[in-house]
């Protein structure tokens, strides 16, 4: 699946914004995800490319979009 230019530049945008407003870094907010993704993973089984974490100011928002069980 091919993701357009314009999309990949908005996650990017997004990215950098959201970093600034929490003061942590691209690099920084990136681990927190994985470290995320992990400890849900040790309790359910997760598909990697269904799991959206999305961390703001305010909140985190852990989306997954795949089968219920």
């Amino acid at each position: 699946m091919s993701v357009p230019s314009v999309a990949i530049a908005k996650d990017r945008l997004k990215t950098l914004l959201m970093s600034d407003r929490i003061q942590c870094t691209p690099d920084m907010t990136e681990r927190l995800s994985k470290d995320l993704y992990q400890v849900i993973a040790k309790y359910m089984e997760l598909d990697p490319e269904k799991v959206t974490i999305e961390i703001t100011r305010n909140d985190i928002h852990i989306k997954y979009t795949g089968e219920n069980h």
